[in-house]
């Protein structure tokens, strides 16, 4: 499941370029984006946002820490992964950037509208997946205590 990451972008980036192409092929583009980030919200819902314990062994982590690894569970739990799925998240975004004004362009206002919305759940996908600042401390907690 590493390579999801990889061939996920590389999907996406096709996807993109034959929708630039071929406007008619944005609801193909639309349906595999809409695909994975229904079955990306159901893997985060899966894993759970309980906080960890905090002040308990092996990690003993603070209480801040305890809600970072809850919050962020997928990323802490298997960070490879995680990397993977924010590559394709970060596709996809990018992606919607480009093609959002070139369907506009093309007159193709309903796919354009749709993709341009589609930001907004990226941004809360990413928001919930990827923690942002500096995680050395927990990561350092984490290898301490599985060592």
């Amino acid at each position: 499941m590493a390579r999801v990451g990889g061939f996920g972008t590389v999907a996406v980036l096709l996807l993109a370029g034959w929708t630039f192409l071929q406007p008619a092929l944005a609801w193909a583009y639309l349906a595999a984006a809409l695909a994975f980030e229904l079955w990306l919200a159901w893997k985060i819902a899966s894993v759970g946002r309980h906080p960890a314990a905090a002040g308990e062994p092996p990690y003993r982590f603070s209480e801040e820490e305890a809600r970072v690894v809850g919050r962020f569970r997928l990323w802490f739990t298997d960070q490879t992964f995680a990397r993977g799925l924010a590559s394709v998240l970060a596709a996809l975004g990018l992606t919607a950037l480009v093609l959002a004004p070139w369907l506009a362009y093309k007159h193709a206002f309903v796919a354009c509208g749709l993709i341009a919305a589609n930001v907004l759940a990226l941004t809360l996908l990413t928001r919930r997946l990827t923690p942002i600042g500096d995680t050395r401390a927990i990561w350092e907690k984490i290898h301490a205590g599985n060592a």
